[in-house]
């Protein structure tokens, strides 16, 4: 429940410096929950289903990450949505030619 409440924290209109500090406490609840034994991850999280690709193109198609919390942000909002890892998304899409929106170092590198 954590993670999913991770995805629609994005989207709030709260302060940026107010909002990181949330997602933080969040994530660090996540971890937590994670650690004592509960799933947050599907099991099987190593194969693509074409649906969770189309997502991902989706929703990053055009976007450029403008700073990290930016890259940050959709990186966690697509995580929880697709019940994966960050690290498993930042692949996917580099791996799609789409890593400048969730990689804000990929993204500077571009300009």
């Amino acid at each position: 429940m954590l993670r999913e409440a991770l995805g629609f924290l994005p989207e709030c209109n709260i302060p940026a410096q107010y909002k990181r500090l949330i997602i933080d406490a969040v994530e660090t609840a996540a971890r937590a929950a994670e650690a004592s034994g509960m799933p947050q991850v599907r099991p099987d999280a190593s194969e693509w289903q074409p649906h969770e690709v189309q997502l991902v193109q989706e929703f990053l198609a055009g976007k450029v990450a403008a700073n990290w919390q930016h890259a940050d942000e959709r990186l966690m909002h697509l995580a929880v949505t697709l019940r994966r890892t960050p690290d498993d998304i930042k692949r996917k899409a580099s791996e799609l030619g789409l890593g400048v929106g969730v990689d804000y170092w990929q993204a500077k590198a571009k300009n």
